[in-house]
């Protein structure tokens, strides 16, 4: 835990987040003292609940209301990074699948364990403490990741990849990738990997969501489970370490970015892909418009922590002497149909709204298109893509303040 108190301690604890809106509820990033406040205050109660009842109890016993408030609490601590700021606009902070314990007194064992094992699945890579060590006997298995079966299910349908975007990838992959031994950080379904995996000398990903992982393996990537922030490889082993966008969807990206530099063997460099993409402008509009209105089906704002990511990992890899290159691979215009410029709001599969159906995301859009005078979802619409690569490069100074 020290370690990652101390990568939070030396980037500062201030951070430029959004104000709230009718959207998203903007997470501010870990900080020192919420990390120490994990590990000394919330972490205990939890594992002595876990500890009494691994082993031995019925599944359908009722757990005390004392301890079914501390599992809630726990599980909504982790996922808002401590940040009790009380915004009317924000959810309890707790997933789609455990919010429906919050509202009893007294849940049961196997509500209990699996609140336990999603607890532990998120803070294990902070504290580096597991609490599943010895089993949980009668919880199921989790990953805490934002992308469950479900969200997993609808995830690629929603996003149509086109081939020049995998020429570009391709391209990209015969440029800079070559013989090398590559490490993926968030394979997600596979989009990145599929095209880089066959001109790398070894491919190797690593993913949070085990349902991510089927939809990948597919393909016949090699994908480990695991956590960015906390890497099962051993210092050294990576010739290049690739991301596409998972990086939004990290906890702490300034543990991903230390775990990155670790791995990175010398020499070694660190590629980020974003695909870049802009609609017609009533398109972007109609975007807005389906967020905040699938925000109030929703009942409430999802926690949300994009923004800032990138800037975040950024600004450390800048410290730590990394030298930074933006290369613009290309840009071209690009004609989809309304539904693929909506991506998963069509089908409501970002996490942020991951408890609102297919049905009534699809409904929504379909409504508020029309109220926009842009037609049905299959009519095509022009707009603009690019794929820029932002490159990081280790070198080594004579001082803080000079390169040799």
């Amino acid at each position: 835990m020290s370690a990652a108190i101390e990568i939070v301690r030396e980037a500062g604890d201030g951070a430029a987040v959004p104000p709230c809106d009718r959207r998203f509820h903007y997470v501010p990033p870990w900080r020192a003292a919420t990390l120490t406040a994990l590990a000394r205050q919330i972490l205990p109660p939890v594992a002595e609940v876990a500890a009494r009842y691994a082993s031995g109890a019925r599944p359908d016993a009722p757990v005390t209301a004392k301890e079914t408030a501390t599992l809630i609490a726990a599980c909504a601590y982790v996922r808002l990074r401590g940040a009790r700021d009380g915004c009317a606009l924000a959810f309890g902070g707790l997933p789609p699948e455990l919010a429906g314990y919050a509202r009893t007194e007294r849940m049961t064992v196997r509500a209990a364990l699996e609140c336990v094992a999603w607890f532990n699945a998120n803070q294990r890579p902070l504290t580096r403490v597991d609490l599943a060590a010895d089993g949980l006997a009668g919880a199921p298995l989790t990953d805490g990741a934002l992308y469950g079966p479900e969200l997993a299910r609808r995830y690629a349908p929603a996003r149509p990849v086109t081939e020049r975007f995998n020429a570009v990838l391709r391209g990209f992959a015969t440029d800079f990738l070559g013989s090398l031994r590559v490490l993926e950080l968030g394979t997600g379904t596979g989009r990145l990997g599929r095209n880089v995996a066959p001109f790398a000398g070894s491919y190797t990903g690593i993913e949070a969501s085990r349902a991510m992982i089927d939809a990948g393996r597919r393909d016949g990537l090699d994908v480990r489970h695991g956590d960015m922030m906390a890497m099962p490889f051993a210092t050294g082993s990576f010739d290049a370490v690739v991301e596409h966008e998972s990086i939004d969807f990290c906890t702490e990206p300034l543990l991903a970015a230390a775990e990155v530099a670790r791995v990175l063997a010398l020499g070694g460099r660190f590629y980020r892909v974003e695909l870049e993409t802009s609609p017609a402008a009533g398109i972007g509009r109609l975007q807005e418009a389906v967020t905040a209105r699938l925000a109030d089906v929703s009942g409430g704002v999802f926690p949300y922590w994009t923004k800032g990511q990138r800037q975040r990992l950024h600004g450390w890899l800048l410290r730590r002497g990394f030298v930074h290159r933006r290369i613009e691979l290309a840009r071209w215009e690009e004609t989809r149909t309304l539904s693929g410029w909506l991506q998963g709001l069509v089908n409501a599969s970002y996490p942020s709204f991951s408890g609102i159906d297919e049905r009534t995301a699809r409904s929504v859009c379909v409504e508020l298109a029309h109220t926009a005078a842009l037609g049905d979802l299959d009519s095509r619409w022009p707009g603009r893509a690019g794929v820029v690569l932002h490159v990081y490069e280790p070198i080594d100074r004579c001082c803080p303040k000079h390169l040799p």
